[in-house]
């Protein structure tokens, strides 16, 4: 009949434990960098059109402030440096994934900016602005700002 051999069904049953064990704290650090990447990214976006947003409110008042402007410039190098870090503990595939991924995202994004962009002769229609009614008070000069905002629009304290 046949012979069990148990320690070669423990060892062979401890390599498959292992085996798994691994694959498995693989596939949770591959989900945690992505994940960490979207967040990192959508912090990018949210400091970009804070940015692009105190620009206009201070070209629009005729004001300047390089020192607010700055702050935010920093803002955003600082989540920017934070997703190269990300990207660096990377596996290369996650890496060549990422960038696959961002690479189609950026050329849909061009082929909207095309065809949204207006003719040189064509009136571009202004559209109604909506505020999302999400505001804060700025600690230091108690002024109103934005809800998301990182930066005070008036004294240029971080929030």
């Amino acid at each position: 009949m046949f012979e069990l051999d148990i320690e070669m069904l423990k060892e062979q049953g401890l390599q498959l434990v292992d085996s798994a064990k691994k694959t498995a704290q693989d596939l949770a650090d591959k989900g945690k960098n992505k994940l960490d990447l979207l967040n990192q990214q959508a912090r990018l976006s949210k400091a970009q059109r804070q940015l692009g947003a105190l620009v206009y409110s201070l070209h629009k008042a005729g004001e300047e402030n390089p020192a607010l402007v700055e702050k935010y410039i920093d803002a955003v190098a600082e989540v920017e440096k934070a997703i190269e870090e990300i990207k660096a503990n990377m596996t290369d595939d996650e890496r060549a994934e990422v960038e696959a991924q961002e690479a189609a995202e950026n050329t849909e994004s061009e082929a909207a900016t095309e065809e949204a962009a207006p003719a040189e002769d064509e009136e571009i229609e202004e559209e109604p602005i909506q505020l999302r009614g999400e505001t804060k008070t700025c600690p230091v000069c108690k002024a109103e700002v934005d809800g998301d905002a990182l930066f005070c629009n008036h004294c240029g304290a971080q929030l």
